[in-house]
């Protein structure tokens, strides 16, 4: 062999994988490197081409090679991607896969460049995914220390990072034209922070015969120095149908109001962050109404694009002559015990053994304990078929709170012949919750049925019930229960987290049900665009995994989607405030919202900085636009004004944390949430026994003090403790903590104040808010602090 040829190794595997549609529900800052999402890849060939040259030592897993079907080569799609980003000209291809399926909707060919960069013995993993045919990029994500920062550099505004964007898509995407492009600004992505590496998420849309389209979108990331970051473009290779509706929209209108009703309900004050248990009295829209409607044939469409069969129940009372819930102490006690209660009150698969059993506690509720069992097949098939059960089981009572059944299929499940009737169903539905749930026939109610299983997947029914306390509804208190055509119980869930005694049940409604249903209907949109529904190579089908029964081929449709003006998010799920009238926000902050003028910071000598904060929401101003810049300010305001540095969500991370009590704070402590977000960060010493002294007023001594905690200079302050150590002012004796004063003064954090540090002074808004804007100059730019963020 000669030393130019090359020895070519080829394998081509076959993986199944599970492709499932995610909402987009919170987007906190993330901290450190990003993940790239990609999964769902069917059939790939992994290439390795190996120069067996006696001398070369060169390894190129690139060749020239046009697999069948493709256009180009993964040499050509490795200049592509250089020449798109320069910054990887030297970056290695570590390894390069022909995938049939790009992993995303569309089944294109392409080439995956999975590349890596070493530094010392850190090595970073990224990818880029180029179409085989048309050698256009698919997506790209570069990891953070690829990023060139410049601190010399202005930070781009959002304007001129999006103008960056749509220059950056006209020069590689050769089939958009950059006038066609239009931002969805649902999907801001990750809220900005003070502390966060300044970036901005975009997600572009274009349009289809002028109509807006849920298909041929791109999503990309530009830092705040104008750098790509990531980029994913998402191709569908169906045909768009007509964009005239058959139906138009004063008639789909007519369809939409005549079944839209709104329900008087006990709503919390944030749908993802209840700690308190507060709730308000407020109407919200049934069900069905937050569904979309065909444009061609008038009729309501499911999650999955098939007509809907959701059947709102008007009384759904649960019989109370049905069996009841006993708690059952003894067996609940042990994890072997939780496990034949379950199996006594649900039917199991045939031949399944128990495979764990593990003590833990509810994901919103630590003082809850809870078995979490598992159960398998003793001996699973070599294909990955088989079944298995999970539940969750209250370690003190004996309730099951959860209870799934996944089949795990390489065949079409077997055919129930004689399914029950959906009478007999509902039957057994009030039967399950009666004896599963406390308290069921006084405060459950059936209020839906949908009816699943088209498409040849196996019959299904999906029973929804809501709890009412009294007779008003519990907005968030959900049941779930799923039943199979043969009588088998799928799936199981109960969430019950509103203490009645907490609920206002002295309120009352200042107008009637009809009313705010007519200001619904005076906010809601119905709009018309291409909706795209299906997916690839496999589905999770209420219960079933399945890679060959569950395809749901892709599908575009036309519809009209219902949409609330006041939705930050889209959807019409806005509670009507039943005391003032007023629209209420009770969804995660996501994005800034409109933020009240400010009165009180012009003229003052701290005014940027204090909008600065009121900008990334670390100071949010009051009713009156007040933020009070002179206001001494306690150790545990000075606590929540970093946390909301770090993340302006930092209470919806914590708000149902199932931590265990810190320093005596339990999680309904106004300063809990501020305190485990420094905590994870490693800002402050944890130590659970000793309480902390958060409402003392903060001195400039304690604020360096935790300054160096959060610069991660703690131990080297200690170094510097006599007063000459401290230069530059003269009351250095008075210092207690004067390495944490030197290393203030130094990095200009705490300026002195006529030649003096003063350490016992108060620490007022004002001179917080200087302090904080410039600790976030120094992050990614110290050796230190956020240096991972950027690293």
């Amino acid at each position: 062999m000669n030393s130019t040829e090359k020895k070519k190794v080829r394998v081509k595997r076959t993986v199944c994988a599970v492709t499932a549609t995610a909402m987009l529900c919170l987007a906190q800052p993330v901290w450190g490197e990003a993940s790239v999402p990609g999964s769902g890849v069917t059939v790939f060939e992994q290439v390795a081409t190996v120069n067996s040259g006696e001398n070369s030592g060169e390894v190129s897993v690139t060749d020239n090679e046009i697999p069948k079907g493709a256009k180009i080569s993964s040499k050509q799609a490795e200049e592509i991607v250089k020449k798109a980003f320069p910054e990887l000209k030297n970056v290695k291809i570590s390894n390069v896969q022909f995938l049939e399926n790009d992993g995303l909707r569309s089944a294109v060919l392409s080439w995956d460049l999975q590349m890596s960069m070493t530094r010392g013995n850190t090595t970073s993993g990224f990818n880029a995914q180029v179409n085989a045919v048309t050698g256009e990029l698919v997506n790209v994500y570069l990891p953070n220390r690829m990023q060139n920062l410049d601190s010399d550099k202005a930070v781009l505004t959002r304007e001129a990072a999006k103008a960056k964007a749509i220059q950056w898509i006209s020069s590689h995407v050769t089939d958009i034209k950059a006038n066609e492009l239009k931002e969805n600004e649902a999907y801001l992505g990750m809220q900005t922070a003070l502390f966060s590496p300044p970036r901005y998420d975009f997600y572009f849309q274009t349009a289809v015969n002028g109509i807006e389209s849920d298909a041929n979108s791109i999503s990309m990331t530009v830092d705040g120095y104008g750098n790509i970051v990531s980029y994913s473009r998402n191709q569908i290779s169906e045909e768009f149908p007509s964009s005239t509706p058959k139906w138009d929209e004063a008639a789909i209108r007519k369809v939409f109001e005549e079944q839209f009703k709104v329900t008087l309900a006990y709503v919390p004050d944030s749908l993802y962050n209840n700690a308190k248990g507060n709730y308000f009295l407020g109407y919200i829209p049934n069900e069905q109404s937050g569904l979309s409607l065909d444009a061609n044939t008038g009729k309501f469409l499911s999650f999955s694009g098939e007509d809907s069969e959701i059947v709102s129940v008007e009384n759904g009372a649960i019989p109370p002559s049905l069996e009841g819930f006993k708690p059952n102490a003894s067996s609940a006690a042990s994890g072997e015990g939780a496990a034949k209660l379950v199996e006594s009150q649900i039917k199991l698969p045939a031949g399944l053994k128990i495979e764990s059993k593990m003590l833990g506690t509810r994901w919103n509720n630590s003082a809850i304990k809870t078995w979490n069992i598992r159960w398998g097949e003793p001996n699973p098939s070599v294909m990955g078929g088989g079944e298995m059960v999970s539940a969750e089981v209250d370690a003190k009572t004996g309730q099951i709170y959860s209870f799934n059944r996944y089949r795990f299929d390489r065949s079409v499940a077997a055919e129930v012949k004689n399914s029950i009737s959906q009478q007999d169903a509902q039957t057994l539905a009030f039967e399950t919750v009666s004896k599963l749930v406390p308290n069921a026939a006084e405060e459950w109610k059936l209020t839906s049925v949908d009816k699943l299983g088209k498409n040849d997947q196996p019959l299904q029914y999906q029973f929804t019930f809501q709890r009412y306390i009294g007779d008003i509804l519990v907005m968030g208190d959900t049941l779930s229960l799923m039943i199979e055509g043969n009588g088998q119980i799928l799936s199981f869930s109960v969430n019950s987290d509103a203490v009645p005694s907490k609920l206002p049940s002295d309120v009352k409604p200042a107008f009637s049900a009809e009313q705010a249903r007519s200001k619904y209907l005076q906010e809601i949109d119905l709009k018309l665009k291409y909706g795209y529904y299906g997916t690839y190579y496999g589905s999770y089908y209420g219960g079933y995994v399945s890679s060959a029964s569950g395809d749901m081929k892709p599908e575009i449709k036309l519809i009209y989607y219902p949409t609330h003006k006041k939705g930050a998010f889209g959807g019409i799920s806005v509670p009507l405030d039943a005391k003032s009238g007023v629209w209420r926000d009770i969804l995660p902050e996501m994005r800034n919202k409109d933020i009240p003028a400010v009165i009180d910071t012009a003229g003052h000598p701290a005014e940027a900085a204090l909008n600065d904060l009121v900008k990334y929401q670390v100071l949010v101003p009051d009713k009156d636009g007040k933020v009070y810049p002179d206001r001494q300010i306690t150790l545990g305001e000075w606590y929540q004004f970093v946390a909301a540095s770090v993340n302006p969500s930092y209470e919806q991370i914590y708000g149902r944390s199932t931590m265990d009590p810190y320093a005596g704070l339990q999680p309904d402590h106004p300063y809990y949430q501020a305190v485990q977000t420094l905590i994870a960060q490693n800002w402050i010493p944890y130590d659970p026994e000793s309480p902390l002294q958060l409402d003392r007023k903060l001195t400039r001594d304690e604020l360096a003090s935790s300054l160096t905690r959060i610069l991660n200079y703690e131990k080297l302050s200690k170094a510097f403790i006599l007063p000459t150590d401290v230069q530059g002012v003269s009351d250095a004796e008075t210092i207690t903590n004067k390495g944490a004063a030197l290393i203030a003064l130094k990095l200009g954090l705490i300026p002195a104040v006529d030649g003096k540090f003063l350490p016992e002074r108060e620490v007022t808004r004002a001179e917080a808010a200087e302090v904080l804007v410039r600790m976030s100059k120094l992050a990614g730019r110290s050796d230190s602090f956020l240096s991972s963020y950027f690293y």
